[in-house]
């Protein structure tokens, strides 16, 4: 506990000198765009992290990071900086496995996708699927013609589902073919992750844990998610009978992954800019930036 708290205060600490090297380096070189300056201290944040590595190597040092934001202001600039888990959703592009070298169908995604589809009583799931698996694929043959949307959109790029904005783009292309916009009322983003083939269960969604395990009562689900008392380290932990936890071992759960969200919110000179990114902690890198300039 101390040693994290150790590690929030340098944090708090760094970026504080940062915000000061950023209000003089915005001065000086006239950087008047607010993208610019997000870009600045997202590179400042993720330097930091990358230092403090170390001390967030366990469910507890992620878990205070995530629950201690941090406000900070200079004499132009105020910011408040939070983090979150990036890998609290199912990847959909686990839908596909490696096995003995060969891509294959992952079943049991299927039948959760499946699961997830009929809870809305959805037209035509099977194109839905076919969508999903034809993107994933390597080929552009059809499983259902129309499903291949590389043969129709050029800029559609075939392969991984890096984010949320290219996942949309297959339900657009589903409400196109079948005039069923009931593929909307699904609640994919608190379904959805792209950043980690793992699930961390410490920060998975109450509404994803019901597709997962159906017939478990409210009130465990709550208790595990947003009413747990502390954090998960291992299977064990899991007041739940075993079939549920075998059933949830299909899924690429685990107790601990270092992928994180930060979410920034600053102003400068009555400017409200937004920023965010996901950082891999144990690759101590960037994977996904993005901006909303008010």
């Amino acid at each position: 506990m101390l040693i994290t708290l150790a590690l929030i205060i340098a944090i708090s600490s760094l970026i504080a000198i940062g915000l000061l090297h950023s209000d003089n380096a915005v001065k000086e070189a006239n950087k008047k765009h607010s993208i610019i300056q997000t870009s600045v201290f997202i590179q400042q944040i993720a330097d930091i992290l990358s230092k403090k590595s170390a001390e967030i190597n366990s469910t507890e040092g992620l878990e205070m990071l995530i629950l201690m934001p941090i406000e900070l202001q200079s004499d132009e600039l105020s910011m408040e900086i939070s983090f979150d888990s990036a890998a609290k959703g199912l990847n959909p592009n686990n839908l596909l496995k490696k096995d003995r070298n060969k891509t294959r169908i992952n079943a049991d995604y299927v039948l959760l996708f499946d699961r997830i589809l009929q809870s809305v009583n959805l037209q035509s799931k099977e194109l839905f699927l076919a969508l999903l698996e034809d993107t994933l694929d390597k080929d552009l043959e059809e499983r259902i013609p129309g499903s291949e949307i590389a043969l129709y959109n050029k800029r559609f790029a075939q392969g991984q589902i890096e984010n949320f904005q290219k996942f949309c783009m297959l339900l657009d292309r589903y409400v196109e073919l079948t005039e069923d916009p009931a593929i909307y009322e699904i609640p994919w983003r608190e379904i959805l992750g792209f950043y980690s083939k793992q699930i961390d269960f410490n920060y998975i969604s109450p509404t994803l844990l019901r597709y997962i395990l159906p017939y478990l009562d409210p009130e465990t689900i709550k208790a595990l998610t947003t009413g747990k008392k502390m954090g998960f380290a291992k299977w064990k932990d899991l007041q739940i009978a075993k079939e549920y936890r075998d059933e949830l071992k299909k899924f690429n759960i685990a107790f601990y992954v270092p992928i994180v969200r930060a979410n920034m919110v600053f102003q400068r000179n009555g400017r409200k800019s937004l920023g965010e990114f996901v950082y891999d902690i144990k690759q101590k890198k960037v994977v996904d930036i993005g901006y909303k300039i008010n």
